[in-house]
């Protein structure tokens, strides 16, 4: 069976007040924390990776807290599916611009 490689970015219930201000930082233009992933992300995940799953691909990978999705898209673009959990929905929605632009 094959699946797809695609990020899925899903809500998650937080309290409002957390959301809300989430929501807000998220709004503006641009992408809060760029679209790159985090530094440790990008020395150590490549490495890593390979070393669990060998010549496998696709091993599923769970991103919590992944707001507009930047660390998501990297991993996915290595091969990884994704499900990044945000509880702001505005951050999501930019998360899945983002994997569209990447094209994963």
């Amino acid at each position: 069976r094959e699946t797809a490689r695609l990020p899925i970015m899903a809500p998650c219930h937080a309290p409002m007040t957390s959301a809300a201000m989430w929501d807000r930082r998220y709004s503006k233009k641009g992408y809060a924390y760029g679209v790159n992933p985090n530094d440790f992300l990008n020395e150590t995940a490549a490495k890593h990776l390979q070393a669990l799953w060998g010549e496998e691909r696709g091993p599923r990978v769970l991103c919590l807290g992944e707001g507009e999705g930047r660390n998501a898209v990297f991993l996915a673009s290595l091969g990884c599916q994704c499900l990044g959990v945000d509880s702001s929905r505005t951050g999501l929605a930019k998360a899945r611009k983002l994997a569209a632009e990447r094209s994963v």
